[in-house]
């Protein structure tokens, strides 16, 4: 018998890596389409540059590191691509794009030896990077149904989103109803609240993204945001801001789920979902930025190979426990 060693994602199911990149790239079409509803061509135009900005990169990165060819095969830099635009304002600026794109292929993703190997999320490196370089320009947003120039930059008429104004312990000027039709300032692509929700279903039929990560995530930030409520805020339109506001829900969806940075075993999927919810909430009351879920989501990806080897050691001890209470 001849085995063959490959690097990781390995494939233990009828769909290949391929197929699930499609099914991502698939789902986030439908929140470009949102986007460029309400913003403008503009919104096309962003997303067509961080694809061709990743993949470039990664092919660079392929070709100088001496570790093969381009894989023309290999979607995840247009995944990451997809992305990055849909956690900015459709107003960034084209250089602040490009390099999050390039920091988020060259530095987060290359040195780890690329696609299976990297310990951190591309996308929220790349986003972490341009959000402590530029926060001005990344966290000021274009009013909704605002047509953008699709090469000029607009800098006037940009506001705060609803995330800004939970952090100053404030009430969103903005209608809960209002909020899940997605009429509401933020990140051109975390504001369709609706079409993310039938993403998550989607995926989650498809298989494409494990419940577990999602729902465990989703949940302990509800009970966190119940718990203790902003200033001004019952619980009930806590609950309902905090999931709705910022890249919270968008995060469960598209970052959280990584198949990569996320843990194999189920048991360990539920613990990071709920770490995660606990840790991106912490960050929002108590971090600087008024959005903080790409600076969670690294921390934890930093822990995912000690959750999961002390959850097999657990397991294992379980296994070995049940065996020699079959031998007596």
């Amino acid at each position: 018998m001849k085995l063959i060693g490959s690097t990781a994602p390995h494939i233990r199911t009828r769909d290949t890596s391929q197929f699930v990149m499609l099914d991502v790239m698939g789902e986030l079409l439908p929140i470009y389409f949102m986007a460029a509803y309400y913003y403008g061509m503009r919104a096309v135009v962003l997303g067509l540059i961080s694809m061709l900005t990743c993949a470039l990169a990664q092919g660079a990165a392929a070709i100088f590191s001496g570790r093969g060819s381009v894989n023309f095969r290999d979607y995840s830099p247009l995944v990451t691509g997809m992305l990055l635009p849909l956690m900015m304002p459709a107003s960034v600026d084209f250089r602040i794009l490009i390099s999050a794109g390039l920091f988020a292929i060259l530095v987060v993703k290359a040195p780890f030896g690329g696609t299976g190997e990297n310990i951190f999320n591309p996308a929220a490196g790349g986003f972490a990077f341009a959000a402590i370089c530029w926060p001005q320009a990344m966290f000021s947003y274009p009013p909704v149904q605002s047509s953008q120039p699709a090469f000029a930059l607009a800098t006037e008429g940009l506001g705060h989103s609803a995330a800004y104004a939970l952090q100053m312990d404030g009430r969103p000027g903005v209608d809960l109803l209002d909020m899940l039709l997605g009429n509401f300032i933020g990140p051109m692509g975390a504001t369709n609240i609706l079409v993310i929700l039938a993403c998550l279903v989607y995926l989650i039929a498809r298989r494409t993204v494990d419940w577990r990560l999602s729902g465990s995530f989703l949940a302990t930030a509800a009970l966190m945001a119940f718990l203790f409520p902003r200033a001004g805020l019952g619980r009930g339109a806590s609950v309902g801001y905090e999931m709705m506001s910022g890249m919270l829900l968008f995060a469960a969806v598209f970052l959280i789920t990584d198949p990569v940075t996320s843990p194999k075993r189920s048991s360990s999927k539920v613990f990071y979902g709920a770490a995660a919810g606990v840790v991106i909430m912490l960050f929002r009351r108590f971090g600087g930025f008024e959005d903080s879920c790409v600076f969670a989501i690294l921390l934890l990806n930093a822990f995912v190979y000690p959750i999961d080897r002390l959850n097999e050691r657990l397991h294992s001890r379980k296994r070995r426990k049940i065996l020699e209470t079959g031998q007596v």
